[in-house]
């Protein structure tokens, strides 16, 4: 019996390579796209954040590097900077806050931590003018 293309499209999207070239069961539940925005976490009851940009975002999380560490299990609160496509307005900017739990953190090669964040919740804060 032969597969239909869309099921062997969904399992191409569903794995990844590994580093030794083999493929490996994607585990995301939701596609991500590379795009790298401004973000901002902020701990419990922190008063200052971490500045960084996002690697990859979906509807249900994202990926960055700080040079803070994080830990997995932490609660944050990210305040995304996501641009805005809207030809009717000067408003070019959209802030996104949103509540995070830190999923994993992982040490890279080059002295920053990857964190790996799952949106818990989110709602649109407002809109900046470029000036």
């Amino acid at each position: 019996m032969l597969a239909n293309a869309t099921d062997i499209f969904r399992a191409q999207l569903r794995t990844r390579e590994s580093a030794d070239g083999a493929f490996i069961p994607e585990r995301r539940k939701r596609p991500r796209t590379g795009v790298h925005w401004p973000v901002r976490l902020l701990k419990e009851g922190a008063v200052s954040g971490i500045h960084t940009t996002t690697h990859n975002l979906s509807s249900s999380g994202f990926y960055c590097l700080s040079a803070t560490p994080l830990l997995p299990g932490e609660s944050l609160l990210c305040v995304l900077t996501v641009p805005a496509y809207d030809p009717r307005s000067q408003e070019r900017t959209m802030t996104l806050e949103c509540r995070a739990l830190v999923m994993r953190a992982e040490a890279t090669t080059d002295g920053l931590f990857g964190i790996a964040c799952r949106i818990e919740d989110y709602h649109l804060a407002g809109r900046d003018a470029e000036g």
